[in-house]
């Protein structure tokens, strides 16, 4: 066992003075890391709780999240994927803590980035197609709660572009969109598919 000047201790498996194998770090507010050391620092599968009763379980570089693991935040939401230098990062899954809304798809630094979809389990509420920074971006496919659904262009997490909207009873409008909001010439196709300007 050794411990720290900060009141940290490390316990387990020593190879000349230095945790290598099964070991385990508490540190002075309750919080650890327990799992495979290599060189003193935890590398390999393993487990960090933090005080807050959040946790990571999975692949780790001296200690930081690095390959596949799952992290369960404190209020219950789960992401199970990718992690690079600790963040989300690749393919991954987010739920939140009673199951209601999925993201399945890519990540970089934490932030949905690239292809993926959401949904809400327990409405109509979803959408496919790209994501920037956390926001959908580029082309997708979204349906909104009451049934609406646009197929097109958004930027920022709005429609942004050209896109057609298909309304709960039917009826359809094509055209271009700037931040959610109709802009210029709309073509109204009607339930029947008749088009008017």
């Amino acid at each position: 066992m050794i411990i720290f000047p900060n009141g940290a201790i490390l316990e387990g498996h020593f190879k000349d003075g230095v945790a290598e194998g099964p070991a385990r770090k508490i540190f002075p507010n309750s919080e650890y890391i327990a799992g495979n050391y290599s060189n003193g620092k935890p590398n390999g599968i393993g487990k960090r709780v933090k005080r807050d009763g959040s946790y990571y379980e999975g692949e780790m570089v001296d200690g930081v999240p690095e390959g596949n693991g799952k992290q369960h935040f404190a209020n219950g939401d789960e992401y199970s994927g990718e992690f690079h230098a600790g963040k989300f990062s690749g393919n991954g899954t987010l739920t939140t803590k009673n199951g209601t809304m999925v993201y399945e798809g890519m990540f970089r630094d934490g932030l949905l980035n690239g292809e993926g979809r959401y949904y809400e389990t327990n409405s109509k509420k979803a959408y496919t197609g790209g994501f920037l920074d956390g926001k959908e971006s580029g082309y997708g496919v979204s349906v909104t709660r009451s049934g609406d659904r646009y197929e097109g262009e958004f930027l920022n997490g709005k429609r942004h572009g050209k896109g057609q909207l298909t309304d709960a009873s039917g009826n359809k409008y094509e055209g271009t969109w700037v931040d959610s909001e109709f802009e210029g010439s709309i073509l109204y196709l009607g339930a029947s598919g008749n088009s008017s300007q």
